[in-house]
C-alpha cells in the first residue's frame, strides 16, 4: 500500500500540493512516435522526474495516441513540466512546443478521466486504454515512482472512466479495438476469406488481430520471438513461425499487420525490396511506427493507426451531459478527499 503520508521529503511546512500535467497529442504519428518512450526510457524518464525539487510522484501514459505525464507538486517546483518532457526525448522544445498542452487540478482530473474512456483516443471508444491507464499507474508505484495524491487521482479517475463506458460507450455494443478497425477497414478493401496473412507480434493486439481474422476464415501465420519466456497464447487455427523468418512469409503474404513494441522497423524498405513478391497491403498498427515509412513508395496500400480512426464522432446533447454528470460527481469526491487529507496534514 502507498504512503497516503507522503510529505515530499520531508518538507511538511510547503506541503501545498497540486497536480500538473503535460502532453502531446492529436498529431500526426511522425511527431508522435519521437515522444513515445520505450520501457528503459520510461523508467528513467520517471526516475528523473523524482528526482526534482518539489516533485512528489509522477505517473506516465503513453499509447498509440498520446504520451502524457501527471506529476504531484509542492510550491518547490518552478519547472516548465512540458519543456522538461520534451528535453528528457532529446527533442529541441522550441520545434515541438506548439505541440504540447498542459493542465492541472480539476482540468486534468476531467481530462483523465476522458482519456481513460477512450473518448478522446484515436480509435474512439478504444477497449484497450483504460487498461493501459491503469498499468501507467501500476508500473509508477512498481519503481515506487508516485505518491498517496496521484494513487487516489488515478484511481478515481478510472472509476469514472469506467462509468462513461457502461453509460455511453458499452451501449454501442461494437468492438472499439485497434485490431478490430484494421480488420474492418481491410475488409473495405479486399474478401479476407483464405487470404495468406501474416500477422508480426503475438502481443495483446496482434492477437487480437490473429483471433478476428480467423473468423474470417483468413490463413493467418504470427511471429513469435525466440527470447520470450513463459506460457506463449496463440489463438485456435493460427500458424506461428520464429520472428527471424518473417521474410520468408511476407513473400508468400498478400496482407501483413504488424503491432509490437519493437524499437526498430520489423519490415525495412531495403529487405522488402529483394523479395520475389511484395504484399498488396501492410497495416502498421505501432507507435513508433514498425513499418519503414519508405515503403510507401512501393506499390502497397500501407495503413497505420492514423488510418483507422474515428475520434471526430459527435455525441448527442444528451450523452454529454451524461458524460458530464459522471465527471462531475467523480471529480467532486476527488476534492473531498483531498480536502480531508491537507486538513489532515496540517494538524
Amino acid at each position: 500500500m502507498w504512503n497516503d503520508h507522503c510529505y515530499c521529503k520531508g518538507e511538511l511546512e510547503s506541503y501545498i500540493l497540486k497536480i500538473q500535467m503535460s502532453g502531446i497529442r492529436d498529431i500526426g504519428i511522425e511527431i508522435r512516435e519521437k515522444f513515445s518512450p520505450s520501457k528503459e526510457k520510461l523508467i528513467r524518464i520517471l526516475e528523473k522526474y523524482k528526482n526534482l525539487n518539489g516533485v512528489c510522484g509522477a505517473v506516465m501514459i503513453s499509447t498509440c495516441n498520446r504520451t502524457e505525464v501527471y506529476i504531484s507538486v509542492n510550491e518547490n517546483y518552478s519547472y516548465n513540466v512540458s519543456e522538461i518532457l520534451c528535453n528528457f526525448f532529446e527533442q529541441d522544445y522550441s520545434k515541438y512546443e506548439e505541440y504540447f498542452f498542459e493542465k492541472e487540478e480539476e482540468i486534468a482530473f476531467e481530462h483523465l478521466c476522458l482519456v481513460g474512456s477512450g473518448l478522446q483516443s484515436q480509435i474512439f471508444g478504444d477497449d484497450q486504454i483504460i487498461t493501459q491507464v491503469r498499468e501507467a499507474l501500476e508500473y509508477s508505484r512498481l519503481h515506487e515512482f508516485t505518491d498517496g495524491f496521484l494513487e487516489t487521482f488515478f484511481r478515481i479517475a478510472i472509476s469514472s472512466a469506467k462509468e462513461i463506458k457502461t453509460k455511453v460507450i458499452l451501449k454501442d455494443q461494437r468492438d472499439n479495438s485497434a485490431p478490430y478497425k484494421a480488420i474492418l477497414k481491410l475488409k473495405e478493401l479486399c474478401n479476407l476469406e483464405n487470404q495468406n496473412i501474416l500477422v508480426i507480434g503475438n502481443g495483446q493486439m496482434g492477437r487480437l488481430a490473429s483471433e478476428l481474422l480467423i473468423k474470417e476464415k483468413s490463413n493467418v501465420v504470427t511471429t513469435l520471438r525466440e527470447y520470450r519466456k513463459g506460457i506463449v497464447q496463440i489463438p485456435n487455427g493460427v500458424s506461428t513461425i520464429p520472428y527471424t523468418n518473417r521474410y520468408e512469409v511476407v513473400e508468400q503474404a498478400t496482407i501483413v499487420i504488424s503491432a509490437t513494441t519493437s524499437l526498430h522497423h520489423t519490415i525495412r524498405y531495403e529487405d522488402i525490396i529483394k523479395l520475389r513478391s511484395i504484399p498488396q497491403i501492410i497495416v502498421d498498427l505501432a507507435v513508433p511506427r514498425d513499418i519503414d515509412p519508405m515503403i510507401k513508395a512501393l506499390d502497397i496500400n500501407l495503413l497505420t493507426i492514423d488510418d483507422l480512426g474515428d475520434k471526430d464522432q459527435k455525441l448527442s446533447s444528451e450523452i454529454i451531459q451524461t458524460i458530464d454528470r459522471v465527471v462531475d460527481t467523480h471529480t467532486t469526491k476527488y476534492y473531498k478527499w483531498v480536502d480531508y487529507k491537507r486538513r489532515m496534514i496540517k494538524l
